[in-house]
């Protein structure tokens, strides 16, 4: 947490290891739109392969830079491209930002293309698979930081991304820029979509005083039994 601005080199040890558990299956049924009914053996096999195939093709990697804000409070020169209210409401009180960009590369793009191929259900509950195992990478990689502000008496924000709310998805070019996308193989189209498509960019304010208070409990989240920040000691709304 560095108050000058800088690039955050993470090494890949910090989320590389990151991987699905049968602790994740609720998470990978509600991608697929699960609502309830009875899950039967061929379902359970089917998600338990997918859980499979989708950690041995993952390679996840990460990216960040960190920016401090002026004094008086306003943006670098630098972030004047994230536009809309929305953002600016996220980020309010917060000193620093961080922009962050995180992958699990190639691999599993082309494991689902397999899927898709030979069997369109299993390619279904893999691709559910691998946008539950980026969400974990980047709740492992915020969950680290969340303890490190903590012990530094600092407050995070929640995730925020290219196309939530007003903030255009089209900032998602510029945003690949600066935290130097390529540098884990993600490369951004000039249609603003993410390449591989198993990727994340997100924004986290850092604020020196506490941020106004979560409006639900751990008891209340559907995450609360495979929940990345709990394993780390730490909660979301931190």
């Amino acid at each position: 947490m560095r108050d000058a601005v800088s690039a955050v080199r993470i090494t890949e040890e910090d989320i590389s290891s990151v991987r699905l558990t049968q602790a994740d299956r609720s998470e990978i049924l509600r991608y697929i739109g699960y609502s309830g009914q009875k899950i039967d053996e061929n379902l359970a096999q089917r998600i338990a392969d997918a859980i499979a195939k989708t950690n041995r093709a993952a390679d996840p990697k990460l990216t960040a830079v960190l920016y401090t804000c002026r004094e008086d409070g306003s943006w670098p020169e630098a972030l004047t491209f994230l536009t809309g209210d929305d953002i600016h409401r996220h980020l309010a009180g917060c000193s620093r930002i961080l922009l962050m960009g995180a992958t699990l590369g190639a691999g599993v793009d082309r494991a689902i293309h397999i899927e898709e191929v030979r069997d369109a259900i299993s390619a279904l509950i893999m691709d559910s698979a691998g946008s539950t195992l980026i969400e974990a990478v980047c709740d492992s990689f915020e969950a680290g930081l969340r303890r490190r502000a903590a012990k530094e008496g600092k407050y995070l924000t929640t995730r925020f991304s290219p196309g939530y709310g007003d903030l255009p998805l089209a900032v998602q070019n510029r945003f690949g820029e600066l935290i130097e996308a390529r540098r884990i193989g993600l490369t951004i189209t000039p249609e603003h979509i993410m390449i591989p498509r198993k990727s994340v960019t997100a924004i986290i304010g850092i604020a020196d005083h506490p941020l106004r208070a979560r409006k639900r409990t751990c008891a209340d989240c559907n995450m609360h039994d495979s929940c990345r920040f709990r394993k780390n000691g730490v909660v979301c709304g931190e």
